[in-house]
């Protein structure tokens, strides 16, 4: 096998390929997550076990790549395993060199090709990630602008639903990481046993049911960005094992021995007061000011009602949609109007159900109303029961309207409903709809 890996390296080299060999799996590993690779021609019949589970074991921690594994002529079956556990090809050994410079050729152009499509998705404006052109929105999407590109850790605040992974992926393509992975954990939806082996990984043996080496998210994050979606759910134990890594780069996966180097920018996020956890001892101090760099808020909902009707306008835009449906001026007048303690998501939840329950074309106040709170009587409960509060709630759907259907821009509505821009923002404050 010696003989076999000098002499494809030697004649890649020749193709005017650079060349990383490796004899064993451990060795593989470390030059992979070293090296970052285009290709891995990987032999499943390798050192120290020389088992072919052993090989087929490695197959998906190099499969964010092309994979290109060797097998003996008889072994047509285990090539089959292997392209389903992840592996883009296989060869047969002895490799013609022919058939070898082909099957490279093609996992390369495969490899551009990906990349390519990767950067056309970077080139995308990072702010057009987070919907809405409410002030509070368009100050976050500045502070997202400026923040993205420093390479520090960032700490998402804000309550559930507000859309926080959205802005850490907001950060990753403002920066230059955008090319690389984001990978994403939710701290409070693994259990604590398992969060460790999650971000680090593990070695096959190092606790029951683990029957293969397994890559963590932070070797899978190396050169982009880690999110730790609702990070004041870690346990503490787990908030001491990840401080090592925030402070000097180093991790050892479950089992190992070897510490492991990553590169990796960390975004976490969460709906809980921080500040008042490390008072009360439930969070660690020092890995709180490791986490949290520069702090970004998500605002709920009720900070930015003009984005309610063009979000819910997004919602119902989905090409894939048979129908085409929209909001009367009432329904949209009635979210306006809505408290949404779940904020975005429980409005994108609202709308989307009263699609699936609207007859016709048109949603109504009581679509929304049923597919809230399953009462259809509901929308009758909000009637104005006086002539002030009519006149207020006619003029809330006029502006709510006029705001629609022009993209929430406050001056092109104002000359829409007869009013000076200033005018129109007092109506709006009057109102509530500010």
């Amino acid at each position: 096998m010696i003989l076999i890996r000098k002499n494809i390296a030697a004649w890649l080299e020749k193709q005017g390929h650079v060349v990383v060999t490796a004899c064993d799996g451990p060795q593989a590993r470390e030059a992979f997550q070293r090296e970052r690779p285009d290709l891995v021609l990987l032999d499943l019949v390798m050192p120290p076990e020389r088992t072919p589970e052993a090989g087929l074991s490695l197959v998906p921690d190099f499969a964010a790549v092309p994979v290109v594994v060797l097998t003996a002529h008889a072994d047509h079956d285990l090539a089959l395993r292997a392209v389903a556990a992840g592996a883009w090809d296989f060869l047969a050994k002895p490799v013609e060199p022919d058939l070898l410079r082909f099957v490279v050729e093609r996992a390369l152009l495969k490899r551009r090709l990906e990349q390519e499509v990767t950067s056309l998705r970077a080139a995308q404006p990072a702010e057009n990630l987070i919907f809405g052109a409410s002030p509070v929105i368009l100050r976050l999407k500045e502070m997202i602008r400026r923040i993205g590109p420093a390479d520090l850790p960032v700490m998402v605040l804000g309550p559930s639903g507000t859309g926080k992974e959205l802005v850490a992926q907001a950060l990753h393509a403002a920066s230059p990481r955008r090319s690389g992975p984001f990978m994403a954990v939710h701290c409070g939806a693994i259990p604590a046993e398992l969060l460790e082996s999650e971000l680090f990984g593990h070695l096959k043996g190092s606790f029951t049911g683990a029957h293969q080496d397994r890559q963590g998210l932070i070797a899978a994050a190396h050169g982009g960005t880690l999110f730790l979606d609702e990070v004041g759910e870690m346990p503490s134990v787990m908030q001491v094992k990840l401080l090592r890594f925030l402070q000097e780069g180093t991790y050892t996966p479950v089992g190992g021995r070897q510490p492991l180097t990553a590169d990796v920018r960390v975004v976490s996020a969460t709906h809980r007061d921080v500040e008042a956890m490390v008072a009360e001892g439930s969070f660690r101090e020092d890995f709180y000011y490791r986490l949290k760099g520069l702090i970004l808020r998500s605002p709920p909902l009720a900070e930015r009602r003009e984005d309610i009707a063009p979000l819910a306008a997004r919602f119902l835009s989905d090409p894939a949609k048979r129908r085409r449906l929209h909001l009367t001026a009432e329904a949209l007048a009635w979210l306006a109007e809505q408290d949404w303690p779940g904020n975005v998501r429980e409005l994108k939840a609202v709308v989307t159900s009263a699609a699936a329950l609207a007859e016709g074309s048109v949603i109504t106040p009581a679509d929304l109303a049923f597919a809230r709170s399953g009462d259809p009587a509901a929308i009758t409960q909000a009637a104005p029961s006086t002539l002030a509060e009519a006149v207020a709630d006619l003029e809330r759907r006029l502006i709510t309207i006029a705001l629609a259907a022009t993209g929430n821009n406050h001056s092109a509505a104002a000359r829409r409903l007869g009013l000076s821009r200033v005018g129109l923002l007092k109506m709006m404050t009057r109102l509530g709809l500010r």
